[in-house]
């Protein structure tokens, strides 16, 4: 350590010795007496010597002129002449940094402003690396010296020992302290002084990239019994102030009071863009650049640095290229974020990467708090927004305790409990982990939110964390834990578990990107794809529950085989899921092989059996056979109150689907009893505000409508949308259906305004979230043609007859039942303008696929529909 900081020393004297040699042609008598060694002199007495009248002469030098005047002072208790003393020079710079022309303003220059308006001030910018602190600083020195030539502006590199102890003799040189060429002189003395010299003027003082504060208090020579702490050298003075920039928020704290430390956060979006700009040396679309700020998270030194990549490749070489390749893949991120030209600014020991720069503070985490380094990794694995605590908590869930036997009946007790109690061991997790966090964000890595659950990391920073852990080969390690938490932290997708499904949804996300080579986690995660389509479908988003139920499927069947009952379980989800989005073949033949393969594996009897079969049954009924629906739907019920009892959820939805084929079966008192079973379990088991429990009053007034009783139908379908609207939101699929049906009996008590200002309303949303040829929304096109065509519109009925009609051939087929229904509808629609033989051949149709399908001809549509043939022929 010793010879590093004497070839520091020796650096910074040659540096000096450098900078004030002229080309002897040039130089004066004085000129040549600086280079000499002088004799040590007492800075105490040298700073109150009073200069007599003597010669004076200008001397020109390279970089400008000085006046210099001497004497030649007599010392009387020697007898000899000392050198001629020369005038401290002109106040100036030693910012080793060319001024940024293209420099963006930024908020916090102002703060500087303000905060040094005064003297004998410390003040702290503090942010993570490549936020732009130094360049902060830069800007400060520069703007001081225009404002104000008469005050020094010295900057000292103080990210070790070495540099600083290097610095400070720099000072004194650059300063021309007097004796800082004398090579037993104590610069670090000279400069202390010089300082705390008022005569010798204001200044500013910036450390620079002080991320660790220690050895700024500790002394500069341990074997120098006099020898101070590094920072008393840099005293407190009415006409002095210090910045500091610093990665580390802790070590910040030890220099400056808490009030005078500046957070630097990424830019804002207008200094971002303007910033973008410069670097390009053009004007390209503001959408574009937006775009590549977004991905770059605004941080300055990321933004420098894809505009000189984009700026070196030339005009054919945009933003749009930079942005494809950036999005390709983690390893093309990666690829751009390491690549580029050297910083001109920034200090020759910092990384012009930002992912370099990152992984810097990472190591420093690993080697001081190896578990705040765990904490990290661990972090850098999920979403960067909104990781909640309680995720993070269990990390350290798989510790198992020390093994201990039981205790056996006759073992006998110690009255003293030598281990640390429970609440002991939380107490020291709880402050361990607190120190973790706290040391995170020190390091300005993480921030909290404002709920104070919940942390925030750059994107950026994430990346070059993983990154880190590649390079370490610790990045399938956390890879799975991240994948272990989450699986155990993550609840199934029913409406109770809405809220924490919620918070770790964006987690799901991310997850689904990790490059996993471990069978067991690839497992774990195809569980919480599970779980998260699960969530997904009840919210209504039955597009981002296919994919995940896809993948979940797929996944187990490859690893764990076409007969393992997770995969069955998994593939019987995917066929309901497929069922909502209205493709029921497809969904009727996974149902059909998924049971099979469970009553094969777990038997007739095992629940998840009696499941499928229910789901069997429903997908069933919505094509039609509502023979076959009917008879599984009780084998369903049979076996789910013999295994769950009377009022289990799940037992009350295969009652809810028995009563469902029976009233389209035309047993509606048997429905509505069993309706009204239903809808008394749930509101007892779930809640009148459940979801589940909104739906069986839809179900309920669905059935009184059909008996005729308008005004309980209505009052419940109010209810019912209130509810769902209330819960559920106005745009899912189950509101959509409690507004369609709304409009139903609103239609059928002749209010035919309201009724097609709702269906109105339903279509559109339907069309929004199911897509126009989901049979949902076809079914809304057929409702709304009706209500038209009950007002005399008989065009516009019979044009979104024919095209609801269209639809449902295509995607249900021609003979299922809503296609025979709107088959009826555009009979009518026919008739009531008198094309009697287009609309009798089409009845025909229906006559025909009713028998065919249901065994019988639909009464309903005959009778109405022969007696308003007859009624025109007369």
């Amino acid at each position: 350590m010793a010879s590093t900081a004497q070839e520091a020393q020796a650096t910074a004297t040659r540096q000096c010795i450098v900078k004030t040699e002229t080309h002897p042609s040039q130089r004066s008598s004085v000129d040549v007496a600086t280079d000499r060694t002088t004799a040590p002199m007492d800075l105490n007495l040298a700073s109150n010597i009073s200069f007599g009248a003597g010669g004076q002469e200008n001397l020109q030098q390279i970089g400008g002129s000085r006046n210099v005047q001497y004497n030649a002072i007599i010392n009387y208790h020697s007898g000899r002449a000392q050198e001629p003393t020369r005038t401290s020079p002109p106040p100036s710079s030693t910012v080793p940094f060319h001024r940024d022309r293209n420099f963006v303003d930024r908020p916090e220059l102002e703060i500087l402003d303000e905060k040094l308006s005064v003297w004998n001030e410390k003040v702290a910018l503090v942010g993570i690396g490549g936020v732009g602190k130094s360049q902060l600083a830069i800007e400060f020195c520069y703007r001081v010296r225009e404002r104000s030539p008469e005050v020094w502006t010295f900057w000292i590199h103080a990210s070790s020992a070495a540099r600083f102890d290097a610095d400070i003799r720099k000072l004194a040189c650059d300063a021309e302290i007097p004796g800082w060429d004398d090579p037993k002189a104590d610069a670090f003395g000279l400069v202390y002084s010089w300082l705390r010299n008022e005569r010798n003027g204001k200044w500013i003082l910036v450390l620079d990239n002080v991320d660790d504060a220690s050895f700024l208090f500790d002394k500069r020579d341990e074997n120098d019994k006099n020898a101070r702490v590094r920072m008393a050298y840099l005293p407190p003075c009415a006409h002095g102030s210090t910045l500091i920039t610093s990665r580390s928020r802790a070590a910040a704290a030890r220099l400056a009071d808490e009030c005078n430390i500046v957070v630097v956060n990424r830019m804002g979006e207008a200094a971002a863009l303007a910033l973008l700009e410069k670097k390009l040396g053009q004007s390209p679309a503001v959408e574009d650049m937006q775009k590549l700020a977004d991905a770059l998270g605004y941080m300055p030194l990321a933004l420098a640095q894809a505009g000189a990549y984009i700026k070196q490749r030339g005009s054919s070489y945009s933003i749009g290229h930079y942005l494809t390749r950036f999005k390709k893949s983690e390893k093309s991120q990666t690829r751009l974020l390491t690549s580029g030209s050297k910083e001109l600014r920034r200090d020759e020991e910092a990384q012009d990467s930002i992912i370099l720069t990152w992984q810097i503070s990472f190591d420093t985490i690993r080697a001081t708090r190896p578990s705040a380094a765990d904490l990290l990794s661990l972090m850098s694995m999920y979403n960067y927004q909104g990781i909640p605590e309680n995720l993070l908590r269990t990390r350290r869930s798989g510790t198992k305790p020390s093994a201990r036997p039981p205790l056996g009946p006759n073992d006998a007790r110690s009255d003293i409990d030598e281990s640390p109690s429970a609440s002991d061991d939380e107490d020291l997790e709880e402050d361990e982990f607190r120190d973790d966090i706290s040391t995170l964000e020190n390091f300005l890595f993480i921030s909290t939110t404002f709920s104070n659950v919940a942390f925030e990391m750059h994107p950026l920073l994430q990346l070059a964390a993983r990154v880190w852990l590649r390079s370490h080969e610790l990045y399938q390690e956390w890879a799975r834990k991240a994948i272990e938490q989450l699986d155990e932290a993550l609840p199934n997708g029913d409406y109770e578990n809405w809220g924490r499904c919620d918070e770790l949804y964006p987690h799901v996300q991310s997850t689904l990107g990790l490059q996993l080579d471990d069978r067991e986690a690839s497992l774990r995660r195809a569980t919480i794809q599970y779980k998260a389509a699960w969530f997904d479908s009840t919210r209504g988003l039955w597009s981002k529950a296919k994919e995940l139920a896809a993948s979940c499927h797929n996944m187990r069947r490859k690893t764990l085989g076409l007969e393992d009952k997770e995969t069955l379980k998994a593939q019987d989800f995917y066929a309901g899921v497929l069922r909502t989005q209205g493709n029921y073949k497809a969904a009727e033949e996974l149902y059909r092989r998924a049971l099979e393969g469970l009553e094969k594996g777990l038997g007739k009897e095992h629940l998840f059996t009696l499941i499928s079969v229910n789901n069997l049954a429903g997908v069933l009924q919505v094509q039609g056979d509502y023979k076959a629906a009917e008879k599984l739907h009780r084998r369903a019920l049979e076996g789910l109150e013999k295994v769950l009892g009377k009022e289990h959820p799940d037992t009350l939805m295969s009652v809810n689907g028995l009563a469902q084929v029976l009233q389209v079966r035309g047993e509606n008192e048997a429905a509505e009893k069993l309706h009204r079973q239903v809808l008394e379990g749930r509101e007892k088991v779930l809640g009148k505000e459940h979801p589940y429990t909104l739906m069986s009053v839809n179900n309920l007034a669905e059935v009184l409508q059909v008996q005729g009783d308008y005004e309980a139908t209505e009052k419940l379908h109010r209810r019912a949308l209130e509810g769902s609207e209330k819960v559920l939101g106005k745009e899912h699929p189950d509101t959509l259906t409690s507004v369609n049906n709304l409009a139903g009996v609103l239609q059928a008590q002749r209010d035919y305004e309201a009724a097609e200002k709702l269906y109105r309303q339903a279509l559109e949303g339907r069309e929004k979230v199911l897509g126009k040829e989901h049979p949902n929304t076809l079914m809304s096109v057929n409702n709304l043609a009706g209500v038209l065509q009950a007002q005399g519109d008989y065009k516009a009925a019979e044009t979104l007859h024919r095209h609801a009609l269209e639809g449902l051939e295509k995607g249900l087929g021609k003979e299922h039942p809503f296609t025979l229904t709107s088959v009826d509808n555009l009979v009518a629609v026919l008739h009531a303008q008198g094309d009697y033989v287009a609309a009798e051949k089409l009845l025909r149709r229906v006559l025909d696929g009713s028998e065919k399908v249901l065994g019988h001809a639909d009464e309903c549509i005959v009778c109405r529909n022969v007696d308003g043939m007859r009624r025109s022929e007369v």
